[in-house]
C-alpha cells in the first residue's frame, strides 16, 4: 500500500533490527520521538505502526507501544482488523443487497466508502476504532471533494459496516455505538461543497431532446413524463405487470425502490400513457417492454435498458441537440467518441465536464417535473399517491413549490 504524503514512515533501525517510525507524542510536542515497534517486518510491529498511525490520524496522543518483548494486556476475544471487518462485511452485502438476480447499486456504495477506511486503517483492530478515526476518514473525503451528501452517505455506511461486525461479535457493541454520536454534516457548517439540488426540466428541452432519441427512448421519456415513475420502473415494466381492465391502468412492478421495506408501488396509467405504452405491450407477458439493440446475444428475458443505459442515451441525445462551440465544438463527420477523446488529448476534457454538466438532464429530473405539476394543479396529496410516497414530506422534495401561485396571490394581498 502506498504511504500518503505527511504519514511518517515505517522504518528500519539497522542496529537493533527493530521497525521504528519518528512521530510527535502530541500535536503541540515540538520535536518527533522514535518509537520502537518490534521486530522489522513482523506481524507485531505492523500492528503497532497501524496502532500509532491512527493516533496520529485521529489527533489524540500517540500512545507508544508496549515495551519489546514484554507482554502485551489485549482482549482476546475481538483480534478482527479493519480489513477482515470490511472483507467480511462485502462477502455479506453480495448476497443481501439484491433484487432479483442482481446485486443493487448499494453494494458499489460500500465499496466506494470502503476505499477512505481502508487506506489508512486497514490493520487496525477493528474494535480500536474511534470517532476520532471516523472524523479523519471523513476529512480526508471533504479533502477528496466530495459533497456533503456524499460524505454523510459514506460514513453512514461506514457505521453500517460496524453495526453488523457488532452483530456477528467481530467487534464490541460499544464500538459501533460511540462511532454513532457523529453528526452528520450541515449544510452552511462545513466546508465540504453543497450538491446542485435536482430541479425539473423545462418541457422545451424535453421536446427537443425527443428529436433525437432513438424511438425506443424516446417513448420511455414519454411514459416516464406522462406518469412520473422512477427510471428503474420505466426500465423494468413488463406487460404480466400491468393491470389493463380499467380505465386507468395500474403498473405493479417487480421490483422497485421500496421493495425492501415490503411495501407495493402501484404506478397509475392514464390515457396519455396508456397511448404510448400499448404499441410495447405486444410482447410475451414476461418480456421486457423497451429493449435495446444489442450487438451480443443476451437471454430475451434479461433484454432490457438499465438505468445507466438509458441515461447514457439521454446524455448523448442532448450532446446533439444542444452542441458546443468554439474550441469544444465537433468536427464534421467526428464520432460522440473520437470527439471525447480529442478533447480530452487536447487538454479540454474538464471545460467539456462543465458544458455538458450545463446542457445535459438526467432521466430522474422527469420525476421531478411530474411530480411539480402535479403539486400544482391538484395539490400535495394527490402528488404524494401518484409519487408512491409514504410520507408527504418527501414529496415535498420532488415537487418545487409553484412560484407562479404566490406571484398571483400576492399581486391580489399585497
Amino acid at each position: 500500500m502506498a504511504r500518503k504524503a505527511g504519514i511518517p514512515a515505517y522504518s528500519l533501525h539497522k542496529r537493533s533490527g527493530q521497525a521504528i517510525v519518528q512521530v510527535k507524542l502530541t500535536p503541540d510536542a515540538p520535536k518527533r520521538t522514535g518509537l520502537y515497534l518490534g521486530p522489522h517486518g513482523s506481524d507485531e510491529s505492523r500492528d503497532n505502526y497501524a496502532r500509532v498511525i491512527a493516533d496520529l490520524l485521529a489527533g489524540r496522543p500517540v500512545t507508544p507501544p508496549d515495551r519489546v518483548g514484554a507482554p502485551q494486556v489485549v482482549s482476546t476475544r475481538f483480534l478482527t482488523q479493519v480489513d477482515g471487518l470490511v472483507a467480511r462485511f462485502m462477502q455479506h452485502a453480495q448476497g443481501y443487497y439484491r433484487k432479483g438476480d442482481r446485486v443493487t447499486s448499494e453494494v458499489a456504495g460500500f465499496r466506494c466508502a470502503t476505499q477512505y477506511l481502508l487506506a489508512n486503517h486497514a490493520e487496525l483492530r477493528a474494535d480500536d476504532f474511534g470517532v476520532g478515526d471516523l472524523k479523519a476518514i471523513r476529512q480526508s473525503m471533504i479533502d477528496a471533494g466530495l459533497t456533503r451528501g456524499v460524505v454523510n452517505q459514506y460514513v453512514g455506511r461506514i457505521v453500517r459496516i460496524f453495526r453488523w461486525g457488532a452483530s456477528e461479535e467481530l467487534l464490541s457493541p460499544a464500538t459501533w455505538s460511540a462511532l454513532r454520536t457523529l453528526a452528520g454534516l450541515q449544510a452552511g457548517r462545513t466546508t465540504a461543497p453543497q450538491p446542485d439540488p435536482v430541479l425539473p426540466v423545462d418541457d422545451l428541452i424535453i421536446d427537443a431532446t425527443l428529436r433525437a432519441l432513438p424511438e425506443v427512448v424516446a417513448a420511455m421519456v414519454k411514459l416516464q413524463r406522462a406518469t412520473g415513475m422512477r427510471p428503474n420502473e420505466v426500465c423494468s415494466i413488463r406487460p404480466c405487470d400491468v393491470d389493463r381492465s380499467g380505465n386507468v391502468w395500474q403498473y405493479v412492478p417487480h421490483e422497485h425502490k421500496t421493495q425492501h421495506h415490503g411495501k407495493r408501488r402501484v404506478v397509475l396509467i392514464g390515457p396519455r400513457g396508456q397511448d404510448i405504452l400499448r404499441p410495447f405491450l405486444l410482447r410475451p407477458a414476461e418480456q421486457y417492454c423497451f429493449q435495446p439493440k444489442r450487438h451480443v446475444p443476451v437471454p430475451i428475458e434479461r433484454k432490457r435498458y438499465r438505468i445507466d443505459s438509458y441515461r447514457q442515451a439521454i446524455e448523448r441525445a442532448c450532446d446533439e441537440v444542444f452542441p458546443p462551440a468554439g474550441k469544444l465544438a465537433r468536427h464534421d463527420g467526428e464520432s460522440m467518441r473520437g470527439w471525447v477523446r480529442r478533447l480530452q488529448a487536447a487538454g479540454l476534457g474538464p471545460q467539456l465536464a462543465v458544458w455538458q454538466k450545463q446542457h445535459r438532464w438526467s432521466p430522474n429530473r422527469l420525476r421531478h417535473s411530474f411530480a411539480t405539476k402535479a403539486r400544482s394543479q391538484y395539490g400535495l396529496e394527490a402528488a404524494q399517491v401518484l409519487l408512491g410516497h409514504s410520507r408527504a414530506d418527501i414529496t415535498e422534495v420532488y415537487a418545487e413549490r409553484d412560484v407562479a401561485r404566490g406571484v398571483a396571490a400576492i399581486e391580489q394581498i399585497g
